[in-house]
C-alpha cells in the first residue's frame, strides 16, 4: 500500500501532519534545501510527540555537509527512535561511495539506535552536480541497510520532474526488492497521475504546506487531502517491492 510522508520542521507541525493521517513523519529544515538538516534536538522533540507506531525519518543535508573539519556532531543519543535517515550527494566528490561508506559506518559505530538509510536520486542530478543517477542505484542496491530508494528535486523551483524517462530506474529499484519513494513538489493530481508506478511512499512538503508553500506551516487537512490520494494508489501499489518495510525498533544492519 502506498504511504504518505511528510517533512516537518517541528513539534507542532509533526502533530498536523499525524492529525492528517501521515504514515510516516521526516524531519527536515527546509530553509537549508531540499534535503536540510534540522538540529537533532528538533529530531528527539519530534519524535517524542509522534507515535512509536508512525516510523520518523531525518534528512542529514549533503554528503559534503560531513566531510571535514566542520562536520555536524551528532551525539548518540540523538539517534534514538530514528527508524530512516538520507543523505543527498549534490557537488560530491569522484570518492562518494567510499565516503558514504564511511558516513555510515560511522553512525553505526557512535549511535545507540542504528537507523536505515534512504539512498537519494536527483530527478536534476546535472544541476545538483551529482553522480550520474544509475550509479547511485547500483551503489545503494548493494548496501544492505539502504531499504529505499528516494526521487526527488534538489531545486524545488521547477516543479516536479518525474516523467515516464525516469520510470525503467523505478522499476529496476523495485526489481531490486528496495522500496521505490517518490517526491519533488508532488501534489494530489500527480500522486495520482504516478500511482501505476507503484512506489512504496510518496514523499511531501509543500503541498502539505499553508497556500503550497514548503516554507510555510503544515495544514492537517492538506495532509488529510494528500492521504486519500495516496490511498486511491493502493490498488496498484500491492507489489512486495513496492511496499515500505516498516520497522518500529531500530537494529544495527
Amino acid at each position: 500500500m502506498a504511504q504518505l510522508l511528510v517533512s516537518v520542521r517541528s513539534p507542532l507541525e509533526a502533530r498536523a501532519a499525524v492529525a492528517g493521517g501521515a504514515d510516516i513523519i521526516d524531519v527536515k529544515e527546509p530553509s537549508r534545501g531540499s534535503l536540510g538538516r534540522a538540529e537533532p534536538a528538533v529530531w528527539q522533540s519530534v519524535r517524542a510527540v509522534v507515535p512509536r507506531a508512525i516510523p520518523v525519518s531525518v534528512a542529514l543535508g549533503e554528503l559534503n555537509d560531513w566531510i571535514g573539519t566542520e562536520k555536524p556532531h551528532v551525539s548518540a543519543s540523538a539517534w534514538a527512535g530514528i527508524d530512516f535517515c538520507k543523505l543527498g550527494l549534490a557537488g560530491a566528490p569522484a570518492d562518494w561511495i567510499e565516503r558514504w561508506a564511511r558516513i555510515r559506518h560511522d553512525i553505526r559505530q557512535r549511535s545507540i539506535e542504528c537507523p536505515n538509510w534512504v539512498a537519494v536520486v536527483y530527478l536534476d542530478w546535472q544541476a545538483a552536480h551529482t553522480p550520474e543517477p544509475d550509479a547511485i542505484i547500483s551503489a545503494a542496491i548493494e548496501v544492505p541497510e539502504c531499504r529505499v530508494v528516494l526521487f526527488d528535486t534538489w531545486s524545488k523551483a521547477a516543479g516536479s520532474r518525474l516523467d515516464k524517462s525516469w520510470k525503467p530506474r523505478v522499476e529496476r529499484v523495485l526489481n531490486s526488492g528496495r522500496t521505490v519513494a517518490l517526491a519533488g513538489s508532488l501534489d494530489c493530481p500527480s500522486i495520482k497521475r504516478l500511482k501505476s508506478w507503484r512506489p512504496g511512499i510518496f514523499a511531501v512538503r509543500g503541498a502539505a504546506c499553508t497556500g503550497g508553500d514548503r516554507l510555510a506551516s503544515i495544514e492537517s487537512a492538506r495532509v488529510e487531502r494528500l492521504v486519500e490520494a495516496a490511498r486511491s494508489a493502493a490498488d496498484l501499489a500491492l507489489a512486495p517491492a513496492g511496499s515500505l518495510p516498516i520497522q518500529t525498533s531500530n537494529r544495527t544492519p
